[in-house]
């Protein structure tokens, strides 16, 4: 046997005896550890069907203004719109009404009929609009529609319907209005979703609730109190239940009512039952004050001894039950029917600074929370497929579950929307969600996956629709290759002054972010075997670091004042190691003024990934305790879509910030808030894949003052694990490979599990 050999059998055995000790971990996801059960995969076969959509905030006697463009390459002659609304609407094709429902007696459920009108006649070749006005009496709002042509359907209502709160110009029906400047439709309901699905009546095709492979878990609440009346948020006083609840009218006469809490942020619905009869009305929040002030979801219900009562689905942590002053005594059962997708925790993080632990595992459920028919943003509104909260979210997914099935059922379906229905080898309808950096998102969310999972397969598939995708943007740059907008799409970056709207700075933002998605398409493309288009998506993300560099000129040092378009800078490589250095100085410090407007926890995913990537890993790991750690301090069990430290703490979700707005409606369970659980994971234990599946990775980790870090990261070819220990003589790094994984660490490539001692 050789030296080197038997060097390398004792570093093995020695490793082999390491410890990776890991404390009970501090999650509050009430199904970790649950066994999960081989998934029900047979619903992504069945074609994709509508959504019942309206705005992000509903309204008594609200009218709103819905319209959707799309292209015919010829004029068809037999076509169907399929079309309801709770309460009423009215629909046009090409400006002509076809059809519409109006109040009168016993129109309680006029919304569960849908209505069908030949619309052939009206459409034509290349530009066609459909366009829905949807007015609301009370309670849950939305519009449903779908258009078939010779029996095919060809336009569902969706995220990507336009829509609007204010009486449109006159000629906003037709195919030559343009919609810019109205803002996408928010996703209530799959057309089978509560409330209105089971109820639903002449819909062309089967009606189908919740997909087969999720998950329902009962869960009683933990806290009660009493409300002295309804929309009362003076001080509660808490109680503690086991779900039974037998309560004397508290307060003689009128509506009266309690408000529970499950303790954590849970997704599915109320469900309440009683030994007799009665009435109740249950108002959902993802806070306390949110459940009794401005219910997300407000649901009546008669319950008997054999008919329960439920809530819509949706996400809460809280339950407002408001009960009519006839209820003079009430004797119910509570629980809460939470829904959710099977998935192991693979991955794990700890360390000797137990809120950083704390955060890890937030993020990670809150990842977990929005796992649902697909991967949404929230799971309480938007309910949605959004790609930037996919690529934040889904990394998160991919460090900690290593998911193959949601995750490609997902990005399919992004993908596709674009598309438009049209063959991947032409040129899509759209931007992924009609948002430039949202295709940027696509693509690095593909290469992420990859780089995690290495389903080769799924990637091969995905070939065409990335270089599409890619000529697609071609179409938005000016003469000189810089990013313009020429298609006159939202051009979102992020909920911050500038960056939510068609400027400079989220033009340049988003320039930048093309530029790393050209460099991780060349990364797939070469994977494939592709390198004739890997080298040209490659010399082309040159060009445009070159066109940008000229674009703000040779002397510039940063590319403005704002933390969003510099970090992302940083983030894709267009900026220089000298600019990179003066962007630390001038913005990305928290000392500097910069810090003075708002990012969102979605942008600040980003901020602290350039922050570490200029040399201060150290100062984004203190704004991660302050930040991500501050949400938990103020109360968070997931992370929320808007925060700043500096906000209002009384009654504090009427404050938070999002979607140009401030109130109840910001979700307090947002997957584009968990980028923290990356960073811990990438940044910290330093685990980061290189090649495709993990085949090679980086291990860099950098301990910024803890005393000791330790965690696992899954790979298709089994776990890393990782201990990192603080030394007087540096940091003794312990790792377990397994086969088919290899390791470079400090320069030097590592094939095997191994312990060394790093430098401080």
């Amino acid at each position: 046997m050789s030296l080197h050999r038997a060097q390398c059998c004792l570093l093995v055995l020695l490793v082999s005896t390491l410890s990776f000790p890991q404390s009970k971990p501090p999650t509050i996801d009430p199904t970790y550890g649950f066994p999960v059960p081989k998934l029900n995969t047979e619903a992504v076969k069945l074609p994709p069907d509508a959504d019942w959509v309206w705005t992000r905030e509903t309204k008594d006697n609200q009218t709103v203004w819905f319209r959707k463009s799309f292209e015919l390459t010829d004029a068809p002659a037999h076509a169907t719109l399929y079309a309801t609304a709770d309460n009423y609407f009215d629909a046009y094709v090409n400006g002509h009404e076809v059809g519409k429902t109006e109040k009168g007696k016993d129109t309680d459920y006029l919304w569960a009929q849908v209505h069908h009108y030949d619309v052939g006649q009206y459409l034509q070749k290349g530009t066609n609009v459909i366009a829905i006005i949807g007015t609301n009496d009370s309670s849950a709002a939305g519009i449903l529609a779908r258009l078939e042509i010779d029996g095919k359907p060809v336009l569902f209502t969706d995220y990507n319907w336009r829509q609007m709160e204010t009486q449109p110009p006159a000629d906003w029906m037709l195919p030559t209005y343009s919609d810019a400047g109205w803002t996408g439709a928010l996703r209530i309901a799959s057309v089978g979703g509560d409330p209105w699905g089971s109820k639903l009546q002449g819909w062309p095709v089967e009606v189908r609730a919740a997909a087969p492979y999720l998950q329902h878990l009962s869960l009683r609440p933990v806290l009660f109190s009493g409300i002295t009346k309804p929309g009362d948020i003076r001080a509660l006083r808490w109680l503690d239940t086991n779900g039974t609840l037998r309560i004397t009218n508290l307060q003689g006469e009128g509506d009266w009512g309690v408000v529970v809490d499950f303790g954590k942020e849970l997704t599915g619905r109320v469900q309440i039952n009683a030994e007799f009869a009665v009435q109740l009305q249950i108002g959902t929040g993802e806070s306390s004050s949110e459940a009794i002030v401005r219910p997300w979801t407000t649901t009546t219900v008669d319950i008997s001894p054999d008919k329960p009562g439920y809530s819509t689905y949706t996400a809460c942590r809280y339950a407002a039950l408001i009960f009519p002053a006839s209820e003079k005594k009430v004797n119910i059962k509570v629980s809460y029917d939470h829904l959710y997708y099977p998935v192991e925790y693979k991955g794990s993080f700890d360390c000797s600074d137990p809120l950083l632990t704390k955060i890890w595992y937030t993020g990670a459920y809150t990842a977990h929370s929005c796992m649902q028919q697909d991967i949404w943003d929230a799971p309480k509104r938007d309910r949605m497929r959004w790609m930037g909260d996919l690529h934040v979210s889904g990394e998160v997914i991919n460090n900690v579950f290593a998911d193959k099935f949601l995750m490609e059922h997902t990005l399919s379906l992004l993908r596709s929307d674009a598309q438009g229905g049209k063959p991947f080898t032409e040129l899509p309808n759209d931007h992924v969600n009609d948002i430039p950096g949202y295709s940027c998102a696509w693509v690095c969310g593909l290469a992420d996956f990859y780089r995690h999972v290495g389903d080769q397969d799924y990637i091969n598939q995905q070939h065409d629709a990335l270089i599409s995708l890619l000529e697609y943007f071609r179409a938005e740059l000016d003469d000189s290759g810089f990013f313009a907008n020429k298609k006159g799409k939202w051009p979102f970056v992020d909920w911050a002054p500038e960056f939510d709207k068609d400027t400079p700075q989220a033009r340049a933002a988003t320039h930048f972010f093309f530029v790393k998605a050209l460099r991780e398409a060349s990364f797939l493309l070469k994977s494939m075997g592709d390198t004739a288009n890997a080298d040209k998506y490659n010399a082309w993300a040159d060009e445009l670091t070159k066109t940008a560099q000229a674009h703000f000129g040779s002397g510039a040092s940063t590319f403005s004042d704002r933390r969003q378009d510099n970090s992302m800078a940083i983030y894709s490589g267009v900026a220089t190691p000298e600019q990179t250095s003066a962007i630390w100085n001038a913005v990305l410090n928290p000392k500097s003024p910069a810090w003075n407007i708002m990012a969102t926890p979605y942008y600040n995913n980003y901020v602290i990934y350039a922050m570490s990537m200029s040399g201060h890993t150290q100062e984004a790991l203190d704004f991660v305790r302050s930040y991500w750690g501050g949400m938990i301090h103020d109360g968070a069990t997931t992370f929320w879509e808007g925060y700043d430290p500096s906000w209002e703490k009384d009654n504090f979700h009427a404050h938070l910030q999002a979607d140009d707005g401030t109130g109840y409606f910001v979700s307090l369970c947002h997957g584009w808030s968990a980028g923290s659980t990356n960073f811990l994971t990438e940044r910290i234990l330093g685990v980061r894949p290189t090649a495709v599946g993990f085949a090679t990775c980086d291990i860099a980790p950098e301990l910024c003052g803890l005393k000791w870090a330790s965690g696992v990261v899954p790979t298709p070819h089994g776990d890393i694990k990782v201990s990192v220990k603080q030394r007087t003589n540096g940091v003794l790094l312990s790792v377990v490979l397994p086969d088919g994984v290899k390791a470079r660490v400090a320069g030097h490539e590592h094939g095997a599990s191994f312990s060394i001692t790093l430098p401080n």
